[in-house]
């Protein structure tokens, strides 16, 4: 079965069904905006600067804005499981908006007020859209096309800025040369003679690895946790010591806010033999952007 558009406006309003003040405000939001090619994300986990990591309640992905809904005794927290398995984005230079439910003595704001306040963010939103368009560069929420790798192919690079996500390896490797008509092993070597490796790790722990995006994703830690696990690591440092200073381009697996798998990239590293031991790999971002290589 095809899952069209409006099966994920649905399933995303579904989800905070159950959070009356939530649900009143962005549900009044996607009404008031009433734009086919804005996108929009429901409780979209994201990594701060400082390396944590929150629920936003609503996140417009074009516009790197975040709603926040400050209720009292709102939690936002996500327990480890749950953190690991979804999918986080970069929160560094994005805006956050708030919509306050409680006044400063934590009473119930009236809610005609809280309407006026939602009712000026949307007009907001609007104003950044035509903002972008006057610009030249909004681009419209293209359903179809928004996992596949033609747009970031036509555009030449790789960026973590434009958050570029993928459903299935094979669009990602498209991006640097890839031909053939499928993939499924966890890293593939670019043959243009750089050796550079496109890399699709899981950011948790799984089979013989715990692998961790650290330090606000400046860092990835590939440790073993077993001896199968450090014999590869073994051969991946004889490896590097080969081809010293080859790029490692990180798409790292995860699952989006409806639960589908999503590949999202993450920078590009560059393993530190200097750092890494018998049983656990450093790889330091050296850049947030990547050109296609095709």
């Amino acid at each position: 079965m095809t899952f069209e558009k409006q099966d994920y406006i649905l399933r995303c309003i579904k989800k905070i069904s159950r959070k009356k003040w939530e649900f009143f405000i962005i549900t009044r939001i996607v009404h008031g905006l009433n734009e086919d090619d804005i996108e929009f994300v429901t409780q979209q986990l994201v990594r701060r600067p400082d390396g944590t990591r929150a629920l936003t309640d609503l996140y417009f992905p074009q516009f790197d804005l975040h709603i926040e809904i400050d209720e009292e005794f709102h939690d936002r927290q996500l327990d480890k499981d749950a953190k690991r398995e979804q999918d986080i984005i970069e929160l560094t230079g994005h805006t956050i908006k708030r919509i306050k439910i409680s006044d400063d003595n934590k009473n119930t704001r009236d809610i005609d007020e809280i309407r006026t306040d939602v009712d000026r963010l949307i007009s907001e939103i609007k104003d950044m859209k035509q903002k972008a368009i006057c610009e030249n560069r909004f681009e419209p929420w293209d359903w179809e096309n928004r996992y596949l790798a033609g747009p970031v192919i036509s555009k030449g690079l790789v960026s973590i800025r434009d958050n570029v996500v993928f459903k299935t390896q094979l669009e990602a490797l498209r991006c640097f040369g890839f031909k053939g008509r499928g993939f499924q092993r966890g890293a593939w070597v670019i043959p243009d003679g750089t050796h550079d490796v496109v890399w699709f790790p899981r950011l948790y722990q799984h089979g013989m690895w715990i692998n961790e995006l650290t330090e606000a994703g400046q860092t990835i830690r590939e440790c073993a946790i077993n001896e199968d696990g450090k014999l590869s690591i073994k051969k991946q440092i004889e490896n590097e010591a080969k081809h010293p200073g080859r790029k490692h381009i990180v798409f790292a697996k995860a699952r989006d806010v409806l639960g589908f798998n999503l590949l999202r990239y993450v920078g590009s590293f560059r393993m530190n033999l200097g750092r890494s031991s018998d049983d656990c790999l450093i790889f330091d971002r050296i850049s947030e952007n990547e050109k296609v290589r095709v």
